[in-house]
């Protein structure tokens, strides 16, 4: 569970880090309904001996997963799931069973455009190793004390 404290709009300044939170460890059991929802049956995913063929320590997370955990981590310090704006991610490294994921932010902007209150931040999620696995950036809003 989540015990960040939902920010506001005045509590947040430029060059501020989003309070971090870690998932995990990660469970290859947790990959078949992700691949049933994909309907995205490629084995690296699903079969151990077959991504040790390929190079692999084990099966690799499927990229969407590993972005709802960098989701989560931005709405849940929102008010409302609906106040994230637009996101822009590039996917950097895999994610195998076992792993913790750790979810970071850092506000580069805040602003005002057409009336709302609006922060840009550069997000990302890294393992236990703190090799990068998502980099990206983030636009959202947040209320004002008092709203």
């Amino acid at each position: 569970m989540d015990t960040r404290q939902k920010a506001y709009f005045e509590d947040v300044h430029e060059g501020m880090t989003i309070p971090s939170v870690t998932y995990g460890p990660m469970d290859r059991y947790s990959y078949i309904p992700i691949t049933i929802i994909l309907r995205d049956t490629n084995p690296l995913h699903l079969d151990r001996v077959y991504a040790r063929e390929r190079g692999l320590p084990d099966v690799v997370q499927q990229g969407p997963l590993n972005e709802t955990y960098l989701y989560r981590f931005i709405t849940d310090w929102l008010h409302h799931p609906w106040d994230l704006r637009k996101t822009k991610i590039r996917f950097a490294a895999n994610v195998f069973p076992e792993d913790l994921l750790t979810c970071q932010g850092t506000v580069t902007r805040k602003y005002r455009e057409n009336g709302e209150t609006r922060l840009d931040c550069q997000i990302w999620q890294e393992n236990q190793k703190g090799e990068k696995i998502l980099i990206g950036e983030a636009t959202f809003t947040l209320p004002e004390q008092g709203q």
